[in-house]
């Protein structure tokens, strides 16, 4: 019997012809375990039966997190999500699949990379069961705020897991604050570093600008970027950091600027980019002038009726912001359909005009591929039925796709189609066993 064909004990002997489970069926093995136990009834188990209970669980929460590292490490070398899956990034379908935020998905990505390649140590350690996957984290983000230098980094994570093993997360964060502290007292690692031009290139690689609703009525920046960046932003805005004086409306004399450093910061930011869109500065975009673009309802907009506005970029408004907005701005009309379709409003041209490219965004609002929500800045206007193969250029022939979906949709056997109320259907490619069907959303699990 060939190696891997059964079941064998000590002296050679075969005590079964089943094939040995493979790491899919050991997964499943142990979904199915969890299963039975979610449903046990415990209230006749002892204080120590329950207290080891957890303490297994726990070890099982971090072992299954450093499987699930090495896993998505090579599904995104291999780039799968993106060439046999359809998504647009690996993190796009992980954040689909689990049900978790696309920020909180990156990262687990990005952590899973850098363990697997680069961590080897804080790998073990979580898949031993020493550290939580949340004390692995913050592992990686505290050697992420050290200088590039790989026996500093090395330091700090030993010193960092050592620690880990005695403490809580919240606990470890402090310490870990320490000990980048420590390291680099003075900067000097990172002023040496900052003499190679290499700094300023692993700068230049890790650059982003992220900005994202809050929930509450507002949005959160974050980014990252060179020295030369924060030279050139720190040039433009510092001029119109200068306090301004207010006048008390009912003495009319001046009273000082109560704006703190970072509010008039901030306020200089907003200058800036409004006196860009007032001066034509930016590119244009799909045949018309950058603007604050926000879709309300006319009654919302008159004030008889709560509805919330949409930015083109995916924030949401109040009706009185979009109000305010609408005091100094252009107002585009569009007629909507009983079930809320936007009305053709075709071309005979191919190109998509700056109206037609309009009402897209008010129908579909964001790429319309199942489980994409790229903006509509990230979008092109597709041809359902091609232009060469007469195709027209009109909303009932034009679905917004982002830059991978378009390719996806030209390169792969999937399908598009416009649908009921004029909204796109997608048909995915042939699976074995799955009938073809057409969608608009995709399950989390497929």
């Amino acid at each position: 019997m060939a190696e891997g064909e059964g079941r064998w004990l000590p002296d050679g002997m075969a005590i079964s012809a089943l094939p040995l489970p493979s790491p899919t069926d050991l997964v499943n093995e142990g979904a199915a375990l969890l299963h039975v136990l979610a449903r046990h009834d415990w209230s006749e188990a002892t204080d120590l039966e329950l207290v080891s209970a957890v303490e297994g669980l726990q070890g099982m929460r971090a072992q299954q997190h450093a499987v699930e590292a090495v896993l998505l490490a090579e599904i995104d070398a291999r780039d799968v999500a993106k060439d046999s899956l359809g998504w647009g990034s690996t993190a796009d379908w992980l954040a689909h699949l689990a049900g978790i935020r696309h920020g909180q998905a990156k990262q687990t990505v990005d952590h899973a990379t850098e363990l697997v390649s680069h961590r080897p140590a804080t790998w073990s350690a979580l898949a031993s069961g020493d550290i939580s996957p949340e004390q692995a984290d913050i592992v990686l983000n505290a050697l992420d705020r050290l200088p590039d230098d790989e026996a500093l980094r090395e330091s700090a994570e030993t010193q960092m897991l050592d620690e880990a093993s005695r403490v809580t997360a919240t606990e470890l964060t402090r310490h870990a604050r320490g000990v980048v502290e420590t390291l680099d007292p003075d900067l000097t690692a990172r002023t040496l570093e900052a003499q190679l031009a290499r700094e300023d290139r692993v700068a230049h690689q890790r650059r982003f600008l992220s900005i994202t609703d809050d929930g509450a009525g507002g949005i959160v920046v974050k980014g990252r970027g060179s020295v030369e960046d924060g030279a050139v932003l720190r040039a433009a805005m510092l001029p119109l950091t200068a306090p301004v004086p207010e006048i008390d409306p009912d003495t009319c004399q001046e009273l000082p600027d109560r704006r703190d450093y970072g509010v008039r910061m901030w306020d200089a930011l907003i200058q800036l980019a409004q006196h860009a869109m007032d001066t034509d500065l930016p590119p244009e975009s799909h045949g018309a002038r950058p603007r604050v673009a926000v879709t309300v309802g006319l009654e919302a907009l008159r004030g008889t009726l709560f509805e919330r506005g949409h930015t083109d970029d995916g924030l949401d408004v109040s009706p009185d912001v979009a109000r305010r907005l609408a005091c100094d701005a252009e107002i585009i009309p569009m007629v909507l359909g009983t079930d809320g379709e936007v009305l053709d409003v075709g071309r005979t041209r191919r190109l998509v005009t700056a109206p037609l490219w309009r009402a897209l965004v008010v129908r579909d609002r964001h790429c319309a591929f199942p489980g994409c929500t790229r903006p509509p800045v990230m979008c092109h206007a597709h041809h359902v039925v091609p232009w060469f193969d007469s195709g027209t250029t009109s909303l009932s022939n034009l679905v917004m796709l982002c830059g991978h979906h378009h390719r996806t949709v030209h390169r792969t056997p999937w399908e598009v189609r416009i649908g009921d109320a004029g909204r796109a259907d997608f048909l995915p490619p042939p699976r074995l066993g799955v009938a073809r069907d057409w969608i608009r959303a995709r399950p989390r699990r497929e």
